[in-house]
């Protein structure tokens, strides 16, 4: 793996093994992870300081300002970056996603749960350290495998899917502060309240975000007021006063009072440092060969046999076995659910499935009409779909039937079919199997 890792023009993800040292403070147009797996380091996001110990995971949210640095010289750290236009274009939600911060195994999740997630992260992502090469569309599935993980277990908000009243009032608050930038108006809690039309107790509204980001929505806006001023004093050469007033702070007296309160040294001396310290940013960090994380850690990089086997570049399709309807099975296709909007979220379960039972053969819920023309045409589209995942058809056909020559011309229809609509080049390696 380059030092670049994945991370590129064409490419949603970057995956590094890296030794910290003595990192500035930084922001990415990505989610950035962040697993521990040999000795320590400390992390600070803007006034929170915290040391992260083997077995830990973090997450910080995109744009958001942070810094990692060295314990000691012996820390071994996992960082994936997911390219931010390419998570917001597979979740189109991701604006209303807050990331929480786990900060100390288990704080959030519970100490086995978030042994569970880190291990289901290094699994995805041990066949990209372990190839030169990986294609684009297996990259793409991988990276959507590990954005469902993390929304799944870290969207803070999923705490009050319970409750569509109380999520649809953060959800109104949270856009107008981070995604209108409503921090940078000299706004009070009241008036932020009068904004978004939540005529509430201050105070109740308060406690609903300590309980959905850990902290009170005062100490909130105060944060995102003193990260805004970071990225001014590391970008610009504003003045200290532009600054202060551009970043929503009601006089420069009052931003230089809680900006010491978080860095003593003052913001002018912290511009000084910083600046210095991202002039010398390659030297912060080593890149530390991926084969050695992995031979020391082969229990959380082990690839499964049924992940490592060439069987799961195949899928067993008999699209004429329909003894199995109306069952609970999963391996069990629903015509209805692929022709819904939610189809690419049907279909990656479908490869799921598929990749942990590889030999299982995958019928259909519905009954297949070789005569419509419809039928023909979603079959076409799922089959192109799995080829896009570099996953193989294998088509069954049971000798013991009485119109296996009526299935087998059925199969021909369909790869005709295919041809006309994507290209017979595309069915190189495709099977017929007769059992």
């Amino acid at each position: 793996m380059s030092g670049r890792g994945y991370f590129t023009d064409s490419s949603p993800m970057n995956v590094q093994f890296l030794k910290f040292k003595d990192e500035p403070f930084r922001w990415h147009n990505s989610i950035e992870v962040v697993i521990i797996l040999e000795g320590s380091i400390h992390v600070a996001i803007a006034d929170e300081k915290k040391t992260l110990g083997a077995g830990t995971i973090e997450i910080f949210n995109i744009n958001q300002v942070h810094r990692l640095w060295q314990t000691d010289e012996n820390n071994v750290v996992l960082q994936i970056n997911i390219d931010a236009a390419f998570a917001k274009e597979y979740y189109p939600d991701l604006s209303y996603v807050w990331f929480t911060h786990e900060f100390s195994p288990g704080a959030y999740l519970g100490l086995e749960r978030a042994e569970g997630i880190i291990e289901a992260i290094c699994m995805l992502i041990t066949p990209i350290g372990t190839k030169s090469e990986m294609p684009f569309l297996t990259l793409k599935n991988t990276v959507e495998q590990l954005l469902d993980l993390l929304i799944m277990n870290f969207d803070a908000k999923r705490m009050f899917e319970g409750n569509p009243t109380k999520l649809q009032r953060i959800g109104r608050i949270y856009d107008y502060l981070f995604n209108n930038r409503g921090f940078i108006n000299k706004a009070s809690l009241n008036d932020i309240a009068k904004h978004t039309e939540e005529y509430l107790n201050l105070d109740y509204l308060s406690s609903q975000f300590k309980l959905l980001i850990g902290d009170t929505l005062q100490n909130l806006l105060h944060y995102l007021r003193i990260e805004h001023a970071i990225k001014q004093l590391l970008t610009t050469d504003r003045s200290l006063v532009e600054i202060s007033i551009e970043s929503g702070f009601s006089s420069p007296r009052y931003f230089y009072q809680r900006f010491n309160k978080i860095f003593p040294e003052g913001p002018k001396a912290f511009r000084e440092q910083h600046k210095k310290k991202q002039e010398m940013k390659d030297h912060c960090r080593e890149i530390i060969d991926p084969a050695l994380v992995f031979a020391r850690h082969r229990r959380l990089f082990e690839i499964p046999e049924t992940v490592n086997s060439e069987l799961n570049k195949w899928i067993h399709i008999d699209i004429f076995g329909h003894d199995e309807q109306n069952s609970t099975s999963p391996y069990l296709i629903k015509l209805s659910e692929l022709v819904k909007g939610d189809s690419h979220a049907y279909l990656k379960k479908i490869l799921q499935e598929n990749n942990v039972s590889p030999n299982n053969i995958f019928r259909f819920e519905e009954t297949l009409d070789n005569a419509n023309r419809d039928d023909f045409q979603v079959l076409t589209w799922l089959l192109n779909q799995f080829r896009e995942n570099d996953i193989l058809p294998v088509f069954i056909v049971r000798t013991s039937s009485n119109a296996i020559l009526e299935q087998i011309t059925t199969i021909q229809g369909l790869l005709q079919n295919y041809t006309l609509t994507y290209g017979a080049e595309y069915m190189k390696g495709w099977r017929i199997e007769l059992q």
